[in-house]
């Protein structure tokens, strides 16, 4: 065969080819599962995060590490990573984001529980340093609303509850309280206000110059729910599921410069982070602690979602020792690790593990 023959077959059998491949590769980079592909996120050291002014502040020999989980859209390419990498895995778009699939919104609770995170972590680690510093009760912030429940269609993740029946709300707990107070058979009315979130996501974009109660905007809009009976709980509910809305003050003023986290699951390392740099003490001990957890005004720590993507992250750093919150511990089912791994409920715990493995 004549060459000029040779190259057109050959030619034809690249266009061919190059036809078939780019849709099967267009389907295989662009196509929706329906699933979010979790792995080891970004980890680093906290310490260097971090803003202090109106207090001296102390070097460290060690790190305390946050962890993080990347999540994506998983394609088909991710859907086979998934089989042959132990560190990725799928989960449900649904069972992550719920039923509406709304990201943008839970990208702005997300926002707003770091800012929380923030602003619990400097309560309790200035607490802990005996510096001056008074917390203040804002309300309930929405996180969800139960579908059929009284509340919904009324309320929206994001507001904020403020009163019932005119009379301030400190939290979650005082509005559930109050809420399974009212008399049988009676609607209560809610005191609501709205966020700003573009002043909330400009503001975590200029690392932390931001204020909760500056973030409310708008009077108050009353909302009557009539209550109805939980029998899990075993008292009158109206649907929703809440956090503490607060706020701080102090001489000592902190900034969190962590663009890139969200939520609330950095806030234990965060308040070690912070008490380390506030007191002479090393907590470190020269150690690289990594750990996750969210924390509250009062120091207990809740559980996170991620565990195991975590620990492989603080793995990839180096970390020798892993602080985690107890409620996790059956997350920890199939984890090998040469880490030290530290159950915890608060940040006392923590810090008398830190203490003991120091012994």
């Amino acid at each position: 065969m004549p060459k000029g023959g040779e190259d057109g077959l050959l030619r034809r059998a690249v266009e061919l080819a190059v036809s078939f491949l780019l849709p099967v590769i267009f389907l295989l980079i662009s196509v929706p599962t329906g699933f979010v592909l979790e792995s080891p996120g970004p980890s680093f050291d906290l310490q260097a995060e971090i803003k202090v002014e109106g207090a001296e502040i102390h070097p460290s020999r060690g790190e305390f590490l946050l962890t993080s989980v990347s999540l994506r859209e998983s394609n088909l390419v991710y859907h086979l990573l998934s089989v042959v990498k132990d560190d990725h895995r799928l989960l449900q778009a649904r069972r992550f984001l719920g039923e509406d699939l709304d990201v943008k919104a839970q990208d702005r609770l997300d926002g707003m529980l770091t800012l929380l995170s923030q602003e619990a972590a400097s309560v309790v680690a200035l607490r802990a340093a005996t510096a001056e510093v008074e917390l203040h009760e804002l309300g309930a912030l929405v996180l969800g609303v139960a579908e059929g429940s009284p509340a919904h269609g009324k309320l929206d993740p994001g507001q904020v509850i403020v009163s019932v029946e005119g009379i301030p709300v400190r939290g979650s707990e005082d509005l559930g309280e109050r809420i399974a107070a009212a008399a049988e058979g009676e609607e209560v009315s809610l005191g609501v206000r709205e966020v700003d979130w573009e002043a909330l996501e400009s503001g975590l974009e200029r690392e932390g110059d931001l204020d909760p109660e500056e973030l409310l905007t708008g009077e108050v809009r009353e909302v009557s729910l009539l209550p109805v009976w939980d029998e899990g709980l075993g008292r009158r509910v109206v649907g929703v599921y809440t956090r503490d809305y607060f706020t701080h003050r102090s001489p000592v003023r902190v900034t969190w410069e962590m663009e890139a986290v969200r939520g609330p699951s950095a806030g234990l390392m965060m308040a070690l982070s912070l008490l380390n740099l506030l007191l002479p003490e090393d907590l470190t001990r020269g150690l690289k602690v990594a750990g996750t957890g969210e924390i509250f005004p009062d120091g207990r720590v809740g559980p996170i979602g991620g565990l195991p993507m975590k620990i492989r992250a603080a793995e990839a750093r180096g970390a020798e020792v892993f602080l985690y919150p107890r409620e996790n511990q059956e997350d920890l089912a199939g984890v090998v690790t040469g880490m030290r791994l530290v159950p915890v409920d608060s940040l006392q715990e923590a810090l008398d593990a830190l203490s003991a493995g120091a012994e």
